[in-house]
């Protein structure tokens, strides 16, 4: 089996990259693990092709309200028929507008931001509902979104590590407190049959560019079923995130250094796309 990994150029060093390829392949010997880098030729929209990229086999349309005016239409048409023609597949569109990064799953249920709704508001929730569905899940649940974030996206307050498992921030300061019982309100209504495991989290009062900075985002790890990058801040908190996510899975667990790339509003996850 072939493991791929699509990063954009110029995000990831040579260094990063050589390290996450000898975890995998030292603890892999079933399996292979390719590392695809996106070049300036290959006409990317941007580094952030979690939210461009495709969902499952599906391009959503690509107009999220933080963005908005700053690609055309035509510039995101040839980045992702780029993408598609380099990787040999074909995709289908959706008409909703939620980008990647704002939906995570865990092969059964889709968990998106409210963000979705307001985004679409020329669409009822039933069919958005209905869009997400159609991708290949049971059910949608809709979370609230982290207050402050204005990109809105699901991948930052939480991610499923397995099909039982849920980490959620733990939002230890009191600005947070209110929003952590919301969220955790609604995860425990939603009956997911998975544990909530809290994930350790921190907040940088500091934006780049008028973009929130995602330094202390441990959340937004690269996940591939027989490896996980988790950013590091150099923070004290660093070695506590890698020993929890250790102590849940048997997937091994490479550290690696994200904080120039969370000082442009965004870590692992948002410039990755898994196929």
């Amino acid at each position: 089996m072939v493991l791929r990994l699509m990063i954009v150029f110029g995000i990831l060093s040579k260094a990063c990259l050589q390290r996450i390829l000898c975890i995998s392949c030292s603890n892999s010997a079933s399996s292979r693990f390719q590392v695809d880098v996106l070049q300036q030729s290959d006409t990317p929209l941007d580094i952030w092709i979690r939210d461009w990229g495709f969902v499952e086999g599906a391009f959503f349309n690509y107009s999220p309200d933080y963005a908005r005016g700053l690609y055309a239409s035509k510039d995101i048409a040839i980045a992702r028929r780029a993408l598609v023609q380099r990787l040999g597949l074909r995709c289908r569109s959706l008409l909703v507008v939620p980008d990647g990064g704002n939906l995570i799953h865990n092969g059964k249920v889709a968990l998106l931001t409210e963000k979705v709704c307001h985004e679409n508001k020329h669409h009822t929730r039933l069919e958005i509902e209905c869009g997400v569905i159609s991708l290949g899940f049971e059910r949608v649940v809709f979370l609230p979104v982290e207050p402050g974030d204005e990109v809105g996206h699901a991948d930052g307050p939480c991610r499923f590590l397995s099909e039982d498992i849920l980490l959620v921030n733990n939002y230890d300061i009191a600005p947070m407190r209110s929003f952590a019982r919301r969220l955790r309100r609604v995860l425990r209504s939603a009956k997911l049959d998975a544990e909530i495991v809290e994930l350790l989290w921190f907040y940088q009062d500091e934006a780049s560019d008028d973009v929130p900075l995602t330094v202390g985002c441990y959340m937004n790890f690269i996940h591939l079923a027989q490896l996980v990058v988790l950013p590091q801040f150099d923070h004290p908190k660093d070695a506590q995130a890698v020993a929890i996510l250790r102590s849940l899975t048997q997937t091994p667990v490479a550290p690696v250094f994200a904080t120039p790339l969370a000082r442009l509003g965004g870590v692992f996850n948002c410039v990755s796309l898994t196929i």
